[in-house]
């Protein structure tokens, strides 16, 4: 066979390829993308479903380490002279206006009880109506009630209203938030390791001082408060910092790593609802042990994961 004549053979082959794949491409349906990317059905084709490949979220004894983002939400100074109120810097204005309330509302349960007793004296010698007590008692009943809706706000944005009555230590309060799932291995006196984006060669030993009285809706959140001394304001408000807490269970779920895609420093993985159907979950992860990571929030046990074609996924959910 003359060189001219295998050069034939080799374009009539390659030209047959080429038309195999170009009527492949045109009888194989394009998946349907729905929800924003969020949903994602391939046509009934086991070629096409071949490519991909699941396992399945699984419950197992892991343990690992928790990172939450976090920032110094309140500073607090020690007052100069006895007897003085330490000055306290809230990150959040409407929080400081909360707290400024709060401090108003103490000095005027002061005030009015010392008013309520003078009254209740003279009603006991004569001096003071009835009413006059009566007024006094429902001053000073409103001003409980008042104090008690500014107490409920601290208290759901994680700090401690009785802490903040009258700060006797030089302190920084730091908030993060934990899934719900994690909260029950959270307390008062747990440690952790903090990491702050200003001092990134420093790590500073920690423990948790308090929880927020609320589970977010939403992301299934609470806010974590860890305390730290604050010598010669080191640490200042809306500072940035990672709060690192050690999670021991025997009931953690596990997803293999490689199942795992990020976009935009937030993680998804695709869940199989049916053979030719995923569905894009945002997870939210806590340490990768092995090739697991723990899976903290989004993901139930028993879901199916893609992990072969997962990068694939991750393009046409999010377009590119």
């Amino acid at each position: 066979m003359n060189r001219n004549l295998i050069i034939l053979v080799i374009g009539v082959l390659a030209l047959s390829c080429r038309k195999k794949e170009v009527q492949l491409t045109q009888t194989t349906p394009l998946p349907v993308v729905e929800q924003d990317g969020a949903k994602i059905t391939f046509a009934n084709d086991p070629h096409t479903l071949s490519f991909f490949e699941v396992d399945t979220v699984r419950t197992e004894n892991l343990a690992g380490t928790f990172e939450a983002p976090a920032s110094v939400a309140v500073t607090i100074e020690v007052p100069t002279s006895p007897g003085g109120r330490g000055t306290v810097l809230f990150d959040n204005p409407d929080l400081g206006s909360t707290y400024s309330a709060f401090l108003q509302h103490l000095i005027n349960i002061r005030t009015n009880r010392l008013n309520l007793e003078r009254v209740q004296d003279l009603s006991q010698h004569g001096a003071a109506t009835g009413k006059e007590v009566l007024d006094a008692e429902t001053q000073l009943a409103n001003e409980e009630a008042a104090i008690t809706e500014q107490e409920a706000k601290l208290r759901i944005a994680g700090l401690d209203p009785e802490a903040l009555k009258k700060p006797v230590r030089e302190e920084a309060w730091l908030l993060c938030e934990v899934p719900e799932s994690q909260v029950q291995q959270l307390k008062v006196g747990t440690p952790c390791r903090v990491q702050f984006t200003a001092y990134p060669s420093e790590a500073v030993m920690a423990r948790v001082s308090g929880m927020g009285a609320e589970v977010d809706n939403v992301t299934r959140l609470v806010k974590a408060r860890v305390s730290l001394p604050n010598h010669a304001s080191k640490f200042q408000v809306g500072m940035f910092a990672t709060v690192a807490f050690d999670m021991k269970s025997g009931n953690a779920l596990s997803v293999p790593v490689r199942a795992i895609v990020n976009v935009q420093g937030k993680d998804f993985a695709f869940v199989a609802t049916a053979p030719n159907v995923f569905e894009r979950r945002e997870v939210l992860l806590g340490q990768q042990v092995n090739d697991k990571a723990i899976v903290l929030h989004g993901l139930n046990a028993g879901d199916r994961v893609a992990t072969k074609g997962a990068m694939e996924l991750k393009g046409i959910s999010f377009g590119y």
